[in-house]
C-alpha cells in the first residue's frame, strides 16, 4: 500500500467508485492531500496509519460527505485538532495508539456529538483530564488501556455526564484499591465494568458495593463466604461475576442473597445439586447459569426451584441433557427454554428426553438442532409451538435405543405453522 500521497494521486484515488478507500499504510497527510481525499464519495475514508495531524489538515478532512472517517492510528492529538474533528459527525473516534492526554484536549474530545468515545490506548490518566472527559455527553466512555487509577481521578471520572443509562469502560484496571472504589461507586450511570480487577479484598468489596447501577467483575475468578456475603450487599440491579469457574454451596447461598435482579455467574462449567439448591434460592428475577453443559437430574431439580420473574432461569450453554434433567426443567416455569447449544439429540434415551421436553408451557427452542432420530422428532413435536430448524433441513439418525428406525411422517399442519413462524421473525 502507499506510504506517502501527494495532492494530485489523492485527486485520482478520490474518483474510486467503491464505497470503502482505505489507506492504511499512509503515515502523513497535508492540507492540500486531505482536501483531495475527502472529495470521496464512498461511505468510508479509513486513515488508520496517518500517526499525527494539525488542524489545518483536519479541517479540510471534516469536508468528507461519507458516513465514517477513521483515524485510529494517531499517537497524538492537540486541542485544536481534536475541536476540529470533533465538529464532525463523520469521524469515528477511536483512538487506541492515543497513549496519553491532556486537559485541554479532552475537553474538546468531550464535545464529540456521538454515543461512544473510545480511548483505550490511554495508559495514564490525571483529575484534570479526567474531569474534562466526564462532560462528555455520550452513552458510553471506554478507557480500557488504564492500568492504575488514584481515588481522585475515579471521583472526577464519576461524574461522567452520559446519563442515567451510561456506561463507564475500565476493563484494564486489575487492583481497587478501597478509596478508588468509593469514588466510582459513585457514578449516577447505568453501567460499571472492571473486568480485569482479580480479587477484592472486603473493604473494597464494600466500598464497591454501594454503586447502585450493574457492575462487571467478571475478572473475579475465586470468592470465598466472607466477600460473597459483601457483595450481596450490592445496591445495584446486577451483579456480574462471569470469571468465576468453581463455586461451592457455602459461597452459593451468600451470593443468593442478593437483592438486585440479575445474577450473572456464566463461567461455572459444572454445577452440584447442594450448590443449586443454594442458588435457586435467589429472589431476583434473572440467575444466568449459560456455562454449563451438562445438567444432571439431581442439579435440575434443585435448579428448577428457583421463581424468577417471567423466565429468568437461563442454561443455553447446555449441549447434552438427560430424562431427568428435561423432565425437572419442562416443569420449571422460570426457565427459558433456550437450548441453543444443543445440536443433536442422540443418547439411548432420546425419546424419553424428547418427550418431556415437549411437555413445557411456553417457549422451546432449539434453533441449531441438526441431528435426531424419527421417534425422538416425533415425540418432540408434540409440542406445536416447539422452534426447530426446518424439519427438511435435519438428518434423521438411527434411533440410539438400536429400535428399528420407523419412516417419520410430518404431522399435518406443523411444516405450514414452522413456515409463518420463521417468515414471522
Amino acid at each position: 500500500g502507499l506510504t506517502t500521497l501527494d495532492a494530485a494521486t489523492a485527486k485520482a484515488l478520490a474518483e474510486f467508485k467503491g464505497g470503502y478507500l482505505a489507506l492504511n499504510r499512509l503515515t502523513t497527510l497535508d492540507a492540500a492531500t486531505a482536501k483531495a481525499l475527502a472529495e470521496f464519495k464512498g461511505s468510508t475514508l479509513t486513515l488508520n496509519g496517518v500517526a499525527t495531524l494539525d488542524a489545518d489538515t483536519a479541517k479540510t478532512l471534516t469536508g468528507f460527505k461519507g458516513r465514517k472517517l477513521e483515524l485510529n492510528g494517531l499517537t497524538a492529538l492537540d486541542a485544536d485538532t481534536a475541536k476540529t474533528l470533533t465538529g464532525s459527525t463523520k469521524w469515528d473516534v477511536r483512538l487506541p495508539k492515543l497513549t496519553t492526554l491532556n486537559a485541554a484536549t479532552a475537553k474538546a474530545l468531550a464535545e464529540f456529538k456521538d454515543q461512544v468515545l473510545y480511548l483505550n490506548g490511554l495508559t495514564t490518566l490525571d483529575a484534570a483530564t479526567a474531569k474534562a472527559l466526564a462532560e462528555f455527553k455520550g452513552r458510553r466512555l471506554e478507557l480500557n488501556g488504564l492500568t492504575t487509577l488514584d481515588a481522585a481521578t475515579a471521583k472526577a471520572l464519576a461524574e461522567f455526564k452520559g446519563g442515567r443509562f451510561c456506561i463507564l469502560c475500565l476493563n484494564c484496571l486489575t487492583t481497587l484499591d478501597t478509596d478508588t472504589a468509593k469514588a466510582l461507586a459513585e457514578f449516577k450511570g447505568l453501567w460499571l465494568s472492571l473486568n480485569g480487577v482479580a480479587t477484592l479484598d472486603a473493604a473494597t468489596a464494600t466500598a464497591l458495593a454501594e454503586f447502585k447501577g450493574f457492575v462487571e467483575l467478571n475478572g473475579v475468578t475465586k470468592l470465598d463466604v466472607d466477600i460473597a456475603t459483601t457483595l450481596a450487599e450490592f445496591k445495584g440491579g446486577s451483579l456480574y461475576l462471569n470469571g468465576l469457574t468453581r463455586l461451592d454451596a457455602a459461597t452459593a447461598k451468600a451470593l443468593a442473597e442478593f437483592k438486585g435482579g440479575w445474577l450473572n455467574l456464566n463461567g461455572l462449567p459444572t454445577l452440584d445439586a447442594e450448590t443449586a439448591k443454594a442458588l435457586a434460592e435467589f429472589k431476583g428475577g434473572w440467575l444466568m447459569l449459560n456455562g454449563l453443559t451438562t445438567l444432571d437430574a439431581a442439579t435440575a431439580t434443585a435448579l428448577a426451584e428457583f421463581k424468577g420473574e417471567g423466565r429468568g432461569l437461563s442454561l443455553n450453554g447446555l449441549t447434552t441433557l438427560d430424562a431427568g434433567a428435561a423432565k425437572a426443567l419442562a416443569g420449571s416455569p422460570a426457565w427459558n427454554g433456550d437450548l441453543s447449544s444443543i445440536v443433536a439429540i442422540e443418547s439411548p434415551d432420546s425419546v424419553e428426553i424428547a418427550a418431556a421436553l415437549a411437555t413445557k408451557k411456553g417457549p422451546l427452542s432449539l434453533p441449531n438442532l441438526t441431528k435426531i432420530s424419527p421417534k425422538t422428532l416425533t415425540a418432540l413435536i408434540e409440542k406445536e409451538d416447539v422452534e426447530i430448524p426446518l424439519i427438511e433441513t435435519l438428518e434423521l439418525i438411527q434411533e440410539p435405543d438400536g429400535s428399528p428406525m420407523d419412516d417419520f411422517i410430518i404431522p399435518k399442519g406443523f411444516q405450514s405453522r414452522q413456515k409463518a413462524r420463521q417468515q414471522g421473525s
